[in-house]
């Protein structure tokens, strides 16, 4: 399984070579591939959150 940096590392890789290699910053496509990320990784927590408490029973309800 890769790790956070690792994903992120690909993700910037991949939008390098979305431009074909050209022009950009690295530290823009990090920053990029980061956000996505992270916007990934938010949305799989909350899916999974609203999996695992019933309906009646929301967390943070007591």
């Amino acid at each position: 399984m890769q790790t956070h940096e690792e994903r992120v590392r690909q993700r910037a890789y991949e939008l390098y070579l979305d431009r074909s290699g050209e022009g950009g910053s690295a530290l823009t496509d990090w920053f990029q591939a980061e956000e996505e990320i992270r916007a990934a990784e938010d949305a799989a927590v909350d899916e999974a959150s609203q999996e695992s408490f019933p309906a009646s029973d929301p967390p943070g309800a007591y």
